[in-house]
């Protein structure tokens, strides 16, 4: 379908099955941390999924084509982004699948009840932390301005039905937050993913699964390396990248 573009926009390829996704360059451009998060969920076939914070829509777009469910919604507080997110859903055709609310995660559950996922890249840095973007449309996308972590993750446990999964990419550093928000909230962590950029290096995010009254067992998973000794990237990066 066809779609009229702004000034400051152009349409990107996602390097998957044809997708493709209207960029502003006045807004929050999406990173490889939603196309790191997109390729951890799993078993989505045929399920009710729920994305918080969705921006222009890239994640719902590649879990869309890439894990089959039922029915995506896809909840932006940014009316602009929301409007961004709508027309790259029209771009890609993809009205039927995907459904786009301008309105607060917080209030998530008076669009959806008894989902079988959330997903979320959230905000990463609190409020007073690190430098913070003088544009407040961007600042909103990287500080906790108008959500929290524990606004995520309690409007999770709100929608998912029981044994439903919530999908997180976080930064490392947040993750005791993240375990302990999600056990407040009847949330077990089953998995994590953690992100390394290169063999030499820490992990700088984490990947993490979460199940809604699920038991206390939790994967610590391998380190997937984003880049390899000589700064290429690793087989899995370029597979879950899209480059191959």
């Amino acid at each position: 379908m066809k779609v009229e573009l702004n000034p400051s926009e152009r349409i990107e390829d996602l390097q998957c099955d044809g997708l493709q996704l209207i960029q502003s360059s006045d807004e929050y451009r999406f990173t490889t941390d939603a196309v790191l998060l997109a390729n951890f969920c799993r078993d989505m076939r045929g399920k009710l999924c729920v994305e918080f914070g969705a921006g222009s829509g890239v994640i719902s777009l590649l879990i869309a084509r890439k894990k089959h469910p039922r029915k995506i919604v896809a909840l932006e507080i940014q009316p602009q982004l929301a409007n961004l997110m709508q027309r790259n859903v029209n771009l890609n055709d993809l009205q039927e699948l995907i459904t786009v609310h301008n309105c607060d995660l917080k209030n998530a559950a008076d669009f959806v009840q008894n989902a079988d996922v959330v997903i979320c890249n959230p905000p990463y840095r609190r409020v007073g932390s690190g430098e913070q973007q003088l544009k407040e449309n961007i600042a909103i996308c990287r500080h906790e301005i108008k959500a929290t972590l524990c606004d995520v993750i309690k409007s999770a446990s709100r929608v998912l039905n029981n044994r439903g999964s919530l999908y997180l990419v976080h930064q490392s550093d947040r993750l005791c937050e993240i375990v302990m928000l999600c056990q407040a909230h009847g949330i077990a962590v089953k998995e994590i993913l953690p992100v390394c950029p290169a063999p030499n290096k820490e992990p700088n995010l984490v990947l993490v699964r979460g199940v809604k009254a699920g038991e206390q067992d939790c994967k610590l998973r391998a380190p997937m390396y984003v880049t390899d000794e000589q700064g290429n990237y690793t087989p899995q990066a370029k597979a879950w990248y899209g480059l191959e």
